[in-house]
């Protein structure tokens, strides 16, 4: 097995360079000579590969040995242009490994790349393609973070960091909703006795999560236990009160309506005790009200939603339909542009603002807003949508031509609302988070949207 530190031919290549650079003009060696490693500074630098990623922080010389990988890497490239790129495939796997501990996942990928296409048995080398598989990961290209990661356990099934991939196998088999690979790898890193970036309780908790998906009791109950945890953290604990408040509303738990709703309040009101700024928990809390009637008190708790996180089409699509239940068609048609501006593929959205438009007897822009809804991925009633396309578009045919000329419209065209000041107003404002945040890539920490249930229902039936 290689060593995954600064080898020895890497430390000689160093040497090599700098006795050239020392041969070069003195203003050369002036710009270039500040990037020098010391004796000291190599041996700090002996070691340290994408094993540690995560784990600087935790360090009491995290700060001082980030500083020193900035300067490591300056001189790594400074060597590399003077070499003109001729150097061994172990210099550029180290290089990887020090942007990936700085979290710059470009250029990691960028040095992995060199190392791979110049090193024939790159397979061998643990710590490179566990950096690699972080940086996949990163990225959310699962597929290839996976085979990475699954080459890091065949080629050595007692690398230092099997916990930490089998608790990221675990999030991203999740997501692709392989549930059964997702809980085994996640069992794997609980009983893993080495140290983690997340703690026993967390891991817990999305082992929980998974029971959602298939075994509903099981997941309380799991839950239940979790809350029992002397010292459990703030932000833990709301959550773990979210996912229970929302299990009672949205899932077959025993107990009539009434009962469900009660206890689901309860959580989520307990939850945000823990957390008063989770957008989430204020937008199920909505829900929850909405499904009981008391309208008042979900339009606030979406309100709350939506200035605790920014935007959400789920929430403004359930803004849409209480306004619509109310018989604010207005209303309901500027909160359901905002949620299709906001997500473009918003089935539910789309089908309810087509429902929309039929009660006001426009069948045309109807038609078009149940299109984008079949368009959707997340589309969950294409068949029902595509026979209602097909009886509207067999009534506009059997109209005389000037009925539909000089029909009054009761909202705007579909067109028309698209250019509404108020979602215009929102979606720039969103545009200017989503620029703002254009360089951070989200990680699937948090259960995907199939373990909670549609976290948007269709309330409106297709007649």
């Amino acid at each position: 097995m290689k060593s995954y530190g600064l080898s020895l031919a890497t430390a000689a290549v160093l040497r090599d360079e700098k006795k050239k650079m020392a041969a070069d003009t003195a203003s050369s060696e002036g710009d270039e000579g500040s990037f020098d490693l010391t004796v000291e500074e190599k041996e700090a630098l002996c070691g340290l590969d994408s094993s540690f990623f995560g784990f600087l922080s935790r360090r009491e010389d995290g700060a001082r040995t980030k500083t020193l990988l900035n300067k490591a890497i300056h001189c790594y490239e400074s060597l590399i242009v003077k070499a003109e790129g001729k150097v061994e495939s172990d210099f550029f796997c180290q290089l990887g490994h020090f942007n990936l501990l700085l979290e710059d996942y470009s250029k990691a990928l960028s040095s992995y790349q060199r190392y791979y296409s110049l090193q024939t048995d790159y397979w061998k080398n643990a710590a490179f393609l566990y950096g690699l598989g972080l940086v996949y990961f990163y990225y959310n290209a699962f597929h290839w973070a996976t085979r990475a990661f699954q080459d890091v356990l065949y080629v050595d099934p007692s690398f230092c960091r099997a916990k930490e991939i089998h608790l990221r196998l675990g999030f991203m088999f999740k997501v692709n909703t392989d549930y059964e690979s997702s809980l085994k790898h996640f069992q794997l890193a609980l009983i893993d006795s080495n140290a983690c970036t997340l703690s026993s309780v967390e891991i817990q908790f999305h082992i929980a999560q998974l029971y959602e998906t298939q075994k509903y009791h099981f997941a309380k109950e799991a839950y239940e236990q979790l809350l029992q945890i002397e010292s459990l953290p703030s932000q833990v604990k709301a959550t773990i009160l979210q996912q229970l408040g929302w299990m009672h509303h949205n899932m077959d738990l025993v107990g009539d309506k009434v009962t469900k709703e009660r206890y689901a309040i309860q959580y989520l009101q307990k939850s945000l005790e823990e957390d008063p700024n989770s957008g989430q928990s204020w937008y199920f809390l909505g829900r929850c009200y909405s499904s009981i009637g008391k309208v008042q008190d979900a339009f606030v708790s979406y309100r709350q939603s939506i200035d605790k996180s920014e935007a959400s089409a789920d929430t403004w699509c359930s803004i849409g339909v209480l306004y619509q239940q109310q018989n604010q068609p207005m209303d309901a048609l500027q909160a359901y542009i905002c949620a299709v501006q906001l997500d473009h593929g918003h089935a539910a959205a789309w089908m309810d603002l087509g429902i929309l438009y039929e009660s006001c007897n426009q069948p045309q822009d109807a038609i078009k807003c149940y299109l984008n809804a079949t368009r959707s991925k997340s589309c969950s009633h294409t068949s029902a949508l595509t026979s209602r396309i097909m009886f509207l578009k067999a009534q506009l045919c059997n109209l005389p031509q000037g009925n539909l000329q000089n029909k009054t419209k009761l909202l705007p065209s579909i067109e028309e609302a698209w250019s509404l000041p108020i979602p215009a107003e929102l979606t720039s404002r969103q545009g200017a988070m989503n620029t703002a945040q254009q360089d951070q890539v989200s990680l699937p920490t948090d259960v995907p949207s199939q373990c909670r249930g549609s976290p948007v229902m269709t309330l409106l039936v297709l007649q």
